[in-house]
């Protein structure tokens, strides 16, 4: 089954989550004053744009708060060369004049930003950027896939496997690999589980992707069965399970724009089941990963639903999900002042 994608509706990204308050830090009510109960933040979710600008989402509150931008960084952040390590966020921008790579590193702890041009190897060609960025806890290190020719869609040039370092972002190759030689074009969502790393992959403009297998020990790839869905699935996400992934599966002949249902795929069986009782929501982007909270035990994705803005959580140790509408959702898709 094929399916046409629309365009992106919002260019952000979750990123990572911050204890925002304690049950400590509450004040106590004046005593015989009745006072309406307080929605509480437990975390904050910390959202890209694609300009390098930073918000926080209250995930109890939906409240939006402006942090920052990351120095450096201009427009075009690649969605899916996002990832983190305990201690940093990895974020890839691309540059057409002159086409160059420029990787972020920006310090969970202190704020502070280092940077640096991707030195790409020659035999890699004109225009190669990376088009997926995942950390490897194992190893200490950024793997990724890069596409050569990066503005030319479906010129089946070569699409490989690196490693960087996140110290000197020196690039290491994975020669035996390049998903081009079975004519895939583009890789939409990865997800890193072990030493294999599960991307969504693309033959041409049309929504019919496989899951594809890349088993970074061996230098293989393979496709792998997603049974129980005709449209495959993105976003994917992991919470550190050897056994499955999260996702959301796009809807064929919806008149839901960009509609998805969130899923959960057993990488065992090569099964696929859907969340039950969920409202309709829309995918705002189709090319990144899904955020796991892992001290709330929890997935995080912006979502649209009713013509608005929702943070969707899903714990997968219960099976429960939560939707919170975003309050005040236009600072997120205003454009960057000039100063």
């Amino acid at each position: 089954m094929q399916l046409k994608i629309s365009k992106p509706l919002l260019m952000l990204a979750l990123l990572l989550s911050l204890f925002s308050c304690s049950e400590d830090e509450v004040t106590p009510e004046e005593k015989g004053t009745e006072k309406p109960e307080e929605v509480m933040d437990s975390y904050n979710y910390i959202a890209l744009r694609n300009d390098g600008t930073l918000f926080s989402i209250g995930d109890q509150t939906g409240k939006v708060s402006m942090l920052g931008k990351i120095p450096g960084v201009e427009f075009n952040v690649m969605f899916n060369s996002i990832t983190s390590s305990s201690s940093k966020i990895y974020i890839y921008e691309h540059y057409f004049d002159p086409p160059r790579g420029v990787l972020y590193a920006w310090d969970k702890l202190t704020a502070n930003t280092r940077s640096a041009v991707l030195d790409f190897p020659a035999e890699f060609g004109d225009n190669t950027a990376l088009i997926s960025l995942d950390w490897d806890e194992e190893n200490q290190n950024l793997v990724g896939i890069t596409r050569e020719d990066i503005e030319q869609s479906g010129n089946n040039k070569p699409i490989k496997v690196v490693r960087i370092d996140p110290e000197n972002f020196e690039i290491t190759t994975t020669p035996d690999i390049d998903l081009a030689t079975e004519a895939y074009t583009n890789v939409y969502s990865t997800s890193l589980v072990g030493q294999k790393l599960y991307a969504v992959g693309f033959r041409g403009s049309q929504w019919n992707p496989n899951l594809l297998e890349i088993d970074l020990d061996q230098n293989s790839f393979k496709v792998v069965p997603v049974s129980g869905i005709d449209t495959g699935f993105t976003n994917l996400g992991n919470s550190g399970s050897a056994n499955s992934i999260f996702g959301f599966s796009p809807v064929a002949n919806s008149d839901y724009m960009a509609e998805v249902r969130p899923v959960t795929y057993n990488i065992q069986t090569g099964t696929i089941r859907e969340l039950e009782d969920t409202p309709r929501i829309s995918a705002l982007n189709f090319s990144h990963k899904t955020f796991f909270n892992s001290d709330a035990g929890e997935f995080a994705e912006l979502v649209g639903s009713g013509g608005k803005i929702h943070l969707f959580k899903f714990k997968p140790s219960s099976g429960n999900f939560e939707i919170t509408e975003i309050v005040s959702p236009d600072i997120l898709m205003d454009k960057p002042r000039l100063n």
